[in-house]
């Protein structure tokens, strides 16, 4: 506990603060992504219609992130928190009226909106931490902000799940999901903190999109990210959906299932720091996530046998085995792709990361819409989110042993 509390308490207030910044925004991205989905099927949406309409959020994402990354690049960051921090909330709001009322092409805009503004923290937020945060302590920055997108998770699913098991009929999906977006807006505060000066690299003004950055670096490190993304856009914003279908499960029982989960991520990752230290790198990417995908194909699985009770619990059971073990590495990868590629690609970097993941997601939202209007059962398509995770992990496994080898020919360098 004494290592685990000297890995943070270094941590510069600015960096903390964009964390908490994060923190409000994740307690409406995590409805959105677990909850949203279920206040349609409510309001008497289909599988297909509900991810054409929640793909048009991740498009949103993916048209912004690449020209605000090259955008950013040499410029002061919190403006960009303050325009997720204002729209984020309000576009989320207006979402859920345009649902109840069956008004879609509010709710189309309305999420594609939602996108951009996202984006411009998404973008931001690991370039912002790489800046103002000492190098000694990138790890622990970047371990501590992914482990408050969980908390964002717990807190937004006790709240709901609580919520609707109280009483369903008057904390129904709308309204517990109204709680949440109005709850986001307690980023402002955070915002408000970060004073003080910005760490902001000097600004070249020969910049160009070709000769500014070191694309092939770039692209080496972006193909286990593009991988896994595909994969988890398959599984991640559906399995809502499966639990309800397959298991019969209420939105209440989820999200407190949903929360349990992100409580194990939350203390998962904050041992990052301690596991890279003791199995490094390399083999804690590797391990991790291939345990991770063995609990979603037993998850999957359970579609099998469903019509027996244990097969509710074994899907519960992989499931909050599955979110920890996938998400906890997290932090590694994206130090590990940062640190590879060099610290002028850094912004691009992080742009394209989001590009790619919600790239991921838009692309397979589209997959899985045409799977499930065609019949394809959840257990097959998880099963494909399996075999994209499986690529990914061998990519990342390369990806690291590279990064190792050039460490290990500095340091026999320097030593000489």
């Amino acid at each position: 506990m004494r290592d685990l509390r000297k890995d943070y308490n270094s941590l510069q207030k600015p960096v903390l603060y964009a964390i908490g910044v994060e923190f409000f925004i994740q307690l409406i991205s995590n409805a959105m992504m677990y909850i949203l989905p279920l206040y349609m099927h409510t309001e008497k949406y289909n599988d297909g219609q509900v991810a054409d309409f929640v793909s048009y959020r991740f498009l949103a994402i993916v048209l912004i992130t690449v020209p605000l990354g090259f955008f950013i690049k040499g410029r002061r960051l919190k403006p960009f928190f303050t325009v997720t921090g204002i729209c984020t909330p309000i576009l989320t709001l207006v979402s859920i009226k345009a649902i109840s009322f069956h008004v879609d092409w509010i709710i189309y805009l309305t999420q594609f909106l939602a996108g951009f503004s996202s984006a411009c923290l998404s973008v931001s937020i690991l370039p912002f931490i790489l800046r103002n945060e000492q190098l000694e302590n990138h790890t622990s920055a970047i371990s501590l902000r992914y482990a408050e997108v969980s908390l964002g998770a717990v807190i937004s699913g006790w709240t709901i799940g609580i919520l609707n098991t109280l009483n369903p009929h008057i904390f129904n999906e709308e309204r517990v999901l109204t709680i949440i977006s109005c709850a986001g807006f307690l980023n402002l505060y955070c915002i408000w903190k970060i004073r003080g000066v910005e760490v902001v690299p000097e600004k070249s003004t020969k910049i160009t999109l070709v000769q500014g950055f070191d694309w092939g670096a770039i692209w080496y490190a972006l193909i286990p990210n593009i991988l896994i993304s595909i994969g988890a856009g398959l599984a991640i914003p559906f399995i809502s959906l499966f639990f309800a279908n397959v298991h019969s499960m209420s939105a209440g029982v989820f999200a407190l299932v949903n929360s349990f989960s992100s409580v194990f991520i939350v203390i998962s990752t904050l041992y990052i720091p301690f596991l890279k230290r003791t199995m490094g790198m390399r083999a804690a990417i590797t391990w991790i996530q291939i345990m991770a995908v063995g609990a979603l194909i037993l998850m999957a699985t359970t579609q099998y046998y469903n019509m027996y009770e244990i097969a509710v619990i074994v899907a519960v059971i992989a499931y909050l085995l599955r979110n920890p073990l996938m998400n906890m590495v997290g932090p590694l990868t994206s130090e590990l792709s940062m640190v590879y590629v060099g610290r002028r690609n850094q912004e691009m970097v992080s742009a394209l990361m989001s590009a790619i993941m919600y790239g991921g997601y838009y692309v397979s939202a589209i997959i899985f819409k045409k799977l499930r209007d065609n019949g394809v059962d959840y257990v097959t398509i998880f099963y494909i989110t399996a075999a994209f995770y499986l690529l990914g992990i061998l990519f990342y496994d390369i990806l690291a042993a590279k990064h190792h080898r050039s460490e290990l020919a500095k340091s026999t360098a320097s030593g000489i």
